[in-house]
């Protein structure tokens, strides 16, 4: 009976990591290049939509007139 408990506790602990790693990795955004102007950040942004090489994009405003354009990528 205890191997049974250590057995169902190890696979518990195995979905769960698999399952916060999925959710970890499906978060994740990256630098994805520098853009003189908002409305150039987005056009980059809504252009990777098409080919699916991302699937979500958002912009930050570095404050010296320049925007980041970060992806997430479809993995």
């Amino acid at each position: 009976m205890r191997i049974r408990k250590l057995a169902a506790a190890a696979l518990l602990t195995l979905g769960f990591a698999a399952a916060t790693q999925g959710v970890a990795s499906a978060a994740t955004f990256v630098p994805a290049g520098v853009y003189p102007s908002s409305n150039a950040c987005a056009n980059a942004g809504n252009a990777g939509f098409p080919q699916g090489r991302w699937v979500g994009w958002r912009c930050e405003d570095l404050h010296n007139g320049q925007y980041l354009l970060w992806v997430q990528p479809s993995y």
